[in-house]
Formats: structure tokens, sequence, C-alpha cells
């Protein structure tokens, strides 16, 4: 860990697009362990081309932050995959993601690519603006308003029962498993998430047997 934030889990989501008529639009819907520096989480790419462009990825990777000389902030930089069903699933990747964020996560550019299962072919996007999804993060945190639930200096917001509450809400199953494995992570250290956590799980399986 480099020392920029306390062990704990935030969630953050991105809009990437370049906003033009037509093009792509991905949705990163993150977790992100500061103590590993990991992310977990999920992507969605769409575009309104006939047939319609809908890519759905489980999505895994790393941050680090990148050092740069004064007076610039430095940057950080994420990379991470995806596939249906995630690292440990068999399957193969189908979402590539090279993300350099501003050091306080509210903006960042994006190269990413994907596999266009209807065309057969890799497609990929370079210097795609990211912005924080506030909408999502106003979601987690209502008593924030749309500001970000994310690391501000050495402070870090961590997962408690607010987001699991929220994604049980939502019904969105991919987000709900995206919180139940990490929040498995902290258990030991946070007793008070076991009560929420069974809740998730159980919204899982009735989801997952529809």
């Amino acid at each position: 860990m480099s020392g920029h934030t306390q062990d704990a889990l935030f969630p953050v989501g991105y809009v990437i697009t370049t906003g033009q008529s037509g093009a792509q639009k991905l949705q990163l819907n993150l977790l992100i362990n500061s103590a590993a520096e990991k992310a977990t989480g999920a992507a969605h790419i769409t575009q309104a081309t006939h047939p319609p462009l809908d890519v759905h990825s489980d999505v895994w990777g790393q941050y680090t932050y990148l050092t740069v000389m004064p007076p610039s902030e430095g940057r950080i930089l994420l990379t991470a995959q995806g596939n249906h069903g995630g690292p440990h699933a068999n399957s193969i990747v189908n979402f590539k993601l090279h993300l350099v964020l501003e050091r306080d996560w509210q903006r960042g550019v994006a190269n990413y690519s994907y596999y266009d299962e209807h065309q057969k072919h890799w497609v990929s996007l370079e210097n795609v603006p990211a912005e924080l999804n506030r909408e999502l993060q106003s979601r987690y945190h209502p008593q924030q308003g749309s500001g970000p639930a994310i690391p501000s200096g050495s402070h870090v917001v961590p997962l408690y029962g607010v987001p699991i509450h929220q994604a049980l809400a939502s019904g969105d199953l991919s987000q709900m498993k995206s919180l139940a494995a990490l929040a498995q992570q902290q258990l030991d250290s946070h007793p008070q998430l076991r009560t929420e956590l069974a809740a998730l799980k159980a919204e899982i399986q009735k989801l997952e047997g529809r």
C-alpha cells in the first residue's frame, strides 16, 4: 500500500464517453480495496447501433499512484479486465481498460477495448473522457448529496450498510455480487456487516433463481 489511504473499501462509478451522438458509452461501477490497491465491479458498454451494442463484463484490476514532477499533483492509473463471471470463471476476457484519473478521483481519460460478439472482433477506443457518476455516488451516500464517497487526503468512506442497502434497492445483480464479494473481506474487522451481507446474498439467490 502506498500510504495514500486508510485500509477500507469505497464504491466509485464513472461514465466514460465522448458524448457525441451515436458514441459508445461505458458505465464503470467499482469497489476499491485501498488496502490491496485493487478494484472489482462491473462494466456496461452500450451504443445505439443495429443490432444495439450491449456488452456486460465482471471487472477486476488494480490501481497505483503515479508520481510526477511538481507542480503537478500526480495521477492514478487503474488497469482492469473483464469477462462473464469474474477472474475465477471459465470465461474468456471480453474487456480491457487503462484509466488515468486525477488525484481526487473525479475525472480522467480512458483507453479501453471490448469484444463485439455480433461483429466477432475487438474494438478499441482511446483518450475517452471519464467523469465521476454523481448520480451513483449520491445513491450510495445520500447524506453527501452529489459528492463522491472517495478518498480525500488520508480519509476514505468504508463499505458499511448504506451501499449494501442501496444495492438491494437497485435490483442490479452484478452490483450486488460485487458488493457481496468485497463485504466478505471486512467481516472480521466490522461484524455489523454480517446481517447486511446475509440479506444481500439472499437477494442474489432469489434473482438468480428467476
